[in-house]
């Protein structure tokens, strides 16, 4: 996600929490970081390609080409099993908490980045239609349909609490498949899984991240917006019953 920048004068002397120069002038932050970071880290670094801050010296480097800044490092899943037990968890608390159950299940499967570019071209190619926004300008996670086999696909080494949004996301589209496939409209269809989402992220207390979903910069969050007011002038169960029915 294009992290969201607000920059503002020096109150007083600090560092750059990338170069460790003081900051002298004009400093950046990111939406809920306490990190400041000079005009020249901001405009030349390159970027953790998870949660969009610059990178310092202490960046890692994943096996696909991934960058990854410490902070998303040390809260990152890579063990399969897991993810896959925080999978479970997180499709458990979807069926319970939103009621959102399938009649037939979804696999998971972990990935890197080139098989998650490939899939998602695969997805184009055999949809034939333009490629709609995907978390963060760029595909953590996918749901795809191919004849009985219906899967949902995660990038490794997400942190977990974009591992569970994104998992609540897809889920959402798994649901879709199953109770509204006559849904077409993209404003609706992606705007009701970014609420599922963002609902899960409320029931888990991350108020944080909630504030992230409903301030940051991303592609969604316009068509969240929607969801929220359908939500409000209809009520939780009138929005379900509006999303079954609606095309």
């Amino acid at each position: 996600m294009p992290a969201a920048l607000y920059h503002f004068p020096t109150p007083a002397p600090t560092t750059c929490a990338a170069c460790g120069q003081v900051l002298s002038g004009t400093y950046y932050v990111l939406i809920d970081r306490p990190e400041r970071y000079c005009p020249t880290c901001i405009h030349t670094r390159p970027r953790c390609d998870t949660c969009g801050a610059p990178l310092t010296n202490q960046a890692w480097q994943l096996h696909d080409g991934r960058q990854q800044c410490n902070q998303c490092h040390q809260v990152a899943i890579y063990d399969l099993t897991l993810a896959r037990q925080l999978f479970l968890e997180t499709v458990q608390t979807l069926r319970e908490r939103q009621g959102l159950v399938l009649r037939v299940g979804v696999d998971f499967r972990l990935v890197d980045a080139p098989t998650m570019r490939e899939l998602r071209q695969h997805e184009i190619d055999e949809s034939g239609t333009a490629p709609t926004p995907t978390r963060y300008e760029r595909t953590l996670g996918l749901y795809l349909r191919q004849g009985r086999v219906r899967a949902i696909f995660l990038l490794h080494g997400l942190p977990r609490l974009i591992f569970r949004t994104t998992v609540a996301h897809e889920y959402a589209h798994a649901w879709q498949g199953e109770h509204c496939p006559l849904l077409t409209d993209l404003v609706l269809r992606e705007g009701f899984a970014e609420w599922v989402a963002y609902r899960h992220l409320v029931q888990l207390g991350a108020h944080r991240a909630v504030a992230r979903m409903l301030q940051g910069n991303h592609p969604y969050r316009p068509m969240l917006e929607i969801v929220l007011q359908l939500e409000a002038q209809l009520g939780t169960d009138g929005l379900m019953q509006y999303i079954r029915t609606v095309e």
